[in-house]
């Protein structure tokens, strides 16, 4: 066979596998499975799984995961966000569209916090949205929002799925978790704008409505109430930027200020901490296993020729390395249609990273874009998996309101990822200046 058939016959066996229905992880068990007894000598093959399992996951970056998964799982369920929303709200109130910009400022707030764009597009949706609806937002305006910031905890430090991503392309996690900050910042700022001037032209859609006007010491104390979120947020940042621990080591202390946290609200028991450490279980296993499956993926494509052939294509045809580059952000986009995240990086990572290396692009700055191409992903309609957890919170509203409402936020995603291909010290600047 030919590498491009092997190709179609890779793509057509794992999009049949992912329609069935089956968990991601399974779907490339399976795969795996069947192609290494089909093409690398039947059962034999399966004698290398142990070792590259192993392998695989035996990597002190990759603690960080389960760590910053049980960090964000404890405040997501604790409710700590509505101190974090309450404070927005003062700030921001009585500005036209102002719960939507709260629905910014708390995403961003609580992506520095959590790692999960999934958390954080539940704990909107199920605190914002039907306030929202209760004040005469319309659909566009009070689902958009909240799906765009909630899941810039995919882009901010600390992201589970940049910790993923570094593992699996052998990129410097500390560098690539402080590349999302200005970019992440960059978003939110984008989102803003774009719901301040919708609300100019379209009034109707976010109506003003009273509020009280909070002294300035109000304001304050607001602030002040969020302070513990913030130490521990600029106490992750700060310990990897300037060198003083690696991510895994950052995560640690995450949790432990996360508890601390918690304490000072009042807010820490028992029951949220073995919730927590049961979901952690739960959601690492399944990670940890398609990691496995990315490594015998990998294997896969090195035996059919696959990536060496992919390379030697793109060198061959002497295209411009920028549009070789948005090529494989296009195809990224239009995979994150019907496609999980996860799956995307095993199935894209192994075949990009050798061309990436080839032309020579900065491996940061490339591994960013793919973060933020894969947020883009997750709000994107059919399949995109925040929609369906947005669907879950927010049940009054149809697929197809939610379809509408994401648009414009993905397409501010791909305004953000020009904006870095045409000035890539956005998302360099900063880790250049790490210790």
């Amino acid at each position: 066979m030919e590498w491009w058939q092997y190709l179609a016959v890779i793509l057509g066996l794992l999009s049949a596998f992912f329609l069935s229905g089956l968990p991601v992880a399974f779907c490339f068990t399976l795969f795996n499975l069947i192609a290494m007894f089909f093409w690398m000598g039947g059962t034999k093959a399966f004698t290398t799984l142990p070792l590259s399992a192993y392998t695989s996951v035996a990597s002190f970056p990759l603690i960080a995961v389960p760590l910053f998964i049980f960090m964000g799982d404890m405040l997501f369920r604790s409710g700590v966000m509505s101190v974090v929303i309450d404070a927005a709200g003062k700030w921001i109130g009585g500005i036209r569209g102002s719960l939507s910009l709260t629905a910014v400022g708390a995403g961003t707030i609580f992506g520095t916090m959590s790692g999960s764009g999934m958390s954080g597009v539940a704990v909107l949706g199920s605190t914002l949205a039907p306030e929202m609806r209760r004040r005469g937002y319309s659909k566009e305006m009070s689902l958009g929002p909240i799906l765009g910031s909630g899941t810039l905890a995919m882009i901010i430090p600390p992201s589970i799925l940049a910790v993923v991503l570094g593992s699996l392309a052998n990129i410097d996690v500390g560098r690539l978790l402080i590349s999302g900050v200005v970019p992440g910042l960059l978003l939110a700022a984008l989102y803003a704008a774009y719901i301040l001037t919708r609300a100019w032209l379209q009034p109707h859609l976010a109506p003003l409505y009273a509020i009280g006007d909070p002294s300035l010491s109000e304001k304050l104390a607001a602030a002040v109430s969020c302070l513990p979120i913030g130490i521990i947020t600029l106490a992750i940042w700060g310990v990897i930027f300037f060198g003083i621990a690696t991510p895994s080591e950052a995560a640690a202390m995450g949790v432990a200020g996360a508890l601390v946290v918690l304490a000072i609200y009042r807010k820490l028991t028992w029951d949220i901490v073995w919730r927590s450490v049961l979901a952690t279980i739960r959601i690492t296993s399944m990670v940890f296993l398609i990691i496995m499956n990315a490594s015998a993926f990998g294997q896969i494509l090195a035996f059919t020729g696959i990536s060496r052939k992919l390379v030697s294509f793109v060198v061959e045809y002497t295209l411009p390395p920028l549009m070789v580059m948005i090529m494989m952000q296009l195809m990224l986009i239009v995979v994150g249609t019907f496609m999980d995240e996860l799956a995307m990086l095993i199935v894209t990572i192994p075949v990009y990273m050798p061309i990436v290396e080839a032309l020579q692009f900065d491996p940061i700055w490339f591994g960013l874009l793919i973060l933020i191409n894969l947020e883009v992903a997750t709000i994107s309609p059919p399949y995109g998996l925040a929609l369906f957890v947005m669907k879950g919170v927010v049940p009054d509203a149809t697929m197809m309101d939610i379809w509408k409402a994401s648009l414009p936020f993905m397409l501010l995603g791909v305004i953000a990822m020009a904006l870095i291909v045409a000035f890539p010290a956005i998302a360099t600047w900063l880790p250049n200046l790490m210790g």
